[in-house]
């Protein structure tokens, strides 16, 4: 149940572990886009962008799971 907010609504913990992903994707992916228009920093692979790719995952992950487990819904 929420505290404090009157109504007898639970909070589900997978709101929560989708969240953070979801906020970490859209840090990575606006990044991952500026280093894919030619800005990358000199590593090993960084022709394959990699912080892109894990930007665009962590968003698609965390928000299905936001979207899915989201409070007040049903």
């Amino acid at each position: 149940m929420a505290e404090g907010t009157g109504r007898k609504e639970r909070l589900s913990i997978w709101f929560f572990v989708g969240l953070l992903p979801l906020l970490y994707g859209l840090i990575l992916l606006p990044y991952g886009i500026y280093e894919a228009m030619g800005h990358e920093a000199p590593t090993t692979l960084h022709q394959l962008h990699p912080t892109l790719w894990w930007g665009l995952l962590l968003l698609i992950f965390g928000a299905f799971y936001v979207i899915r487990f989201r409070p007040g819904k049903g």
